[in-house]
Order: structure tokens, then sequence, then C-alpha cells
């Protein structure tokens, strides 16, 4: 019995420790603005690092992504201390960024020099 208590005290308590940890694409827009201007020479580095990745793995080109609509769009990635990517924010709602919401949410990338880490992507 105490291990059933225990089981479902822990899977109650997971879900909130993997959730997005701010409720819209304002804030982590704002966050992502404020850890460039205070933390320029760490996210230029972490930021060279990340496209790398990027590039060798062809991410933001394997699922079709840029093809499902039109228009400059920008997306933040919450990024943990583990380098996983989890929380995807959007300036629009169309069907790329629901594209490349499903291609980089649960991602791994190298780990961040701090966390959260947030990235900024402007697409074209």
């Amino acid at each position: 019995m105490i291990k059933v208590v225990l089981t479902a005290i822990c899977l109650f308590l997971a879900p909130p420790a993997m959730a997005q940890s701010v409720s819209d694409f304002a804030q982590a827009n704002a966050r992502a603005d404020a850890q460039l201007k205070h933390r320029h020479a760490e996210t230029s580095k972490y930021a060279d690092a990340w496209a790398a990745f990027n590039n060798a793995q062809h991410l933001d080109e394997r699922d079709g992504c840029y093809f499902k609509a039109e228009g400059e769009l920008t997306q933040i990635l919450e990024i943990d201390a583990a380098g996983e990517v989890v929380g995807y924010y959007t300036d629009r709602d169309n069907g790329r960024s629901q594209c490349w919401r499903a291609t980089y949410l649960g991602l791994m990338f190298p780990k961040p020099p701090y966390a959260p880490y947030w990235h900024k992507l402007v697409m074209h």
C-alpha cells in the first residue's frame, strides 16, 4: 500500500516539473530578450553550439516546416539544464509553428550554460 501511495505522489508531482515555466509568447520573449541583454557572452557561445547541432541534424528542414505557412515566425525554445526543449512559444499559430513545435519539443540539444535557457529563432 505504501508503494502505491508513493508512486501516486511521484506521478502527481512529476508533470509540473516538466511543464513550461511561462504561460505565453510575450513572457517567453521578455525572458529571451533579458537573457541576451544580461548574459550576451554566454548566450553567443551557446547559440553557436546550438546552431551547429541543429544544422548537423537538419532539424529545421527535416519535417518540411518551412512550406507549411508563409511569412516571418518568431519561435522561442525553453531549454532545461539537461539540454531538453521543455517549452515552445511562437508569435503565430499556423502550420509552420505547429510543425516546428512537434520537431523541437522534447528534443535534446547540448547542455546550455544555465537553465532555463531561452533560445530565440526568427524564421523567414
